[in-house]
């Protein structure tokens, strides 16, 4: 009886960390309510626990997920609310861990939203469903499948293209609601969801999409064991980019915009001393032209 119980212990414990694994998010949730009513703040007290819930308890993909879950910081800021329906702005930063490193992470995407208008009721119950659109969960889920994607490419070239084909599929179901922010009519090179997951399941960006591994898995990964070469892996990866912005890109990439929103500062302290190859620094300001004196005062050793 007691080497029964053991092995059901044992079982549960088994199973309860095969669910753990297989859940791809560890979200944090902060909302601000400052510019809405006093009021109206009642009925979103719960929100954030409610948002953090449903991400760390959901699988968005079929994939075995056996590494540690990808952190994800959400800041919410209602911007307006009534009768339980509210607008807000959406911020999103997602990390990745680097080998070699103990805790060691490096930010992935950073990413704001500022069209997001939902009903909200608290206490509801909150499930993944692909194929139903709702305007509070379905943004989640749209930026979810865009974090794990970008992750698994960050491991392996074009690994996140099934995922960003799942987040295609909510972008044109939900297009057919007429919701703001899910419109597929946009200038190219603006900053919308449509335009950003049209980018990524392109072949156009296929070689992009590779230099972020390269990025990555030869030049972050490889830092703690070899600096030098590490350095050098990079400075070639961002020279690559920057031979793909010139040759293969005639207007804005959406891609390229939000790689280096989330890497600007990680480059800038990466480089600061490298002499080597100081054509990066030239590269770095062609592909991130807002980030100029960052750069410059890298250059500079500032």
């Amino acid at each position: 009886m007691i080497k029964y119980v053991i092995f059901i212990t044992f079982l549960i414990a088994g199973l309860i960390a095969v669910e753990s694994r297989a859940q791809e998010i560890e979200a944090h949730v902060s909302v601000n309510m400052e510019q809405i009513p006093q009021e109206f703040r009642v009925s979103v007290n719960s929100i954030a626990g409610d948002i953090e819930r449903y991400l760390n308890s959901q699988r968005f993909t079929s994939i075995e997920w056996e590494g540690p879950r990808i952190p994800v910081d959400l800041s919410i800021a209602l911007t307006g609310g009534s009768r339980n329906v509210y607008s807000a702005q959406l911020f999103i930063a997602s990390k990745r861990f680097i080998a070699g490193t103990e805790g060691g992470q490096s930010i992935t995407l950073r990413l704001l939203d500022k069209t997001w208008s939902f009903e909200y009721n608290m206490g509801a119950n909150h499930s993944y469903n692909p194929q139903r659109y709702d305007p509070f969960t379905t943004l989640l889920d749209f930026y979810m499948l865009l974090i794990i994607g970008f992750d698994l490419d960050t491991y392996n070239e074009l690994d996140g293209t099934l995922v960003y084909e799942k987040a295609k599929l909510l972008t044109a179901m939900a297009s057919t609601y007429n919701a703001d922010g899910w419109e597929t009519i946009s200038n190219p090179g603006e900053f919308t969801r449509y335009n950003f997951i049209n980018e990524l399941t392109s072949f156009r960006f296929d070689g992009f999409r590779k230099l972020i591994t390269s990025y990555y898995v030869d030049g972050l990964d490889l830092m703690n064991k070899d600096r030098e070469q590490a350095l050098d892996n990079l400075a070639f990866v961002i020279q690559e980019m920057a031979d793909f912005k010139r040759n293969k890109l005639v207007e804005q990439s959406i891609i390229i915009q939000a790689f280096f929103e989330a890497k600007s500062l990680e480059l800038a302290e990466t480089f600061k001393g490298y002499t080597k190859h100081p054509s990066v620094f030239k590269d770095l300001i062609y592909l991130d032209p807002t980030n100029t004196a960052v750069y410059d005062d890298t250059q500079k050793g500032k």
